[in-house]
């Protein structure tokens, strides 16, 4: 059980540690409030990976697919 406080011109009411570790919350994180007839759930939003922040991640030096050479063509390889 937790208290309802005051927070600016807002009611905030802070998650116990070990629930906000087992759902993997940490300072930051996004939650979804939904209000029901039941009452109100706090769901911890799911970012799912985009393109551009997964290309963000990719580092020179631990990139194992950076770009090689591998000697002259021998065939009728396109180069």
């Amino acid at each position: 059980m937790v208290t309802i406080q005051k927070w600016g011109n807002s009611l905030a009411v802070r998650i116990p540690s070990d629930l906000a570790k087992h759902y993997g919350l940490t300072l930051g994180s996004q939650v979804e409030l939904e209000g029901t007839n039941g009452g109100i759930f706090v769901r911890p939003v799911v970012n799912k990976p985009t393109l551009d922040g997964l290309l963000a991640q990719i580092k020179e030096k631990t990139n194992p697919h950076l770009e090689c050479s591998w000697e002259r063509a021998k065939g009728r390889e396109f180069i």
